[in-house]
């Protein structure tokens, strides 16, 4: 059994912190309510939203294009290891391919970086990379 003296610093600690967590709980939820009052009162302009919308298309679509030329790198790598070295004409084929489709890779490269910087100069709202 507790005596008064040495049960109530407990229990006003615990009191303090229940009422500390409550109010913390408290306050994530009204900012969270004015946040969405706060995205649906937003007013986009139509023009905004197009542009946008066509440079986001044209960096997945270059994103899509680096995919398949990492691919097509790869597949040529395991290529040149797999030829013999007698076919001295097909190594010179596939290793200037494989310097072309990394010129193609590093330009894509290039590119991705230049829209994404283009949606961000643009201003472009809600915009995740």
């Amino acid at each position: 059994m507790c005596l008064a003296k040495t049960c109530y610093p407990i229990f006003m600690s615990k009191l303090l912190f229940g009422l500390f967590l409550t109010s913390l709980m408290l306050t994530l939820v009204i900012r969270n309510s004015y946040a969405e009052d706060f995205r649906q009162t937003v007013i986009t302009d139509p023009s905004i939203s197009r542009r946008c919308s066509a440079l986001i298309k044209q960096r997945n679509q270059k994103i899509d294009h680096k995919q398949k030329i990492r691919g097509l790198v790869e597949r040529s790598k395991r290529l040149i290891k797999l030829t013999p070295p007698e076919r001295k004409s097909l190594l010179v084929k596939l290793r200037k391919n494989y310097k072309s489709l990394t010129n193609e890779l590093r330009h894509t490269l290039n590119q991705i970086q230049n829209k994404e910087e283009s949606i961000i100069r643009k201003g472009c709202p809600g915009i995740i990379l």
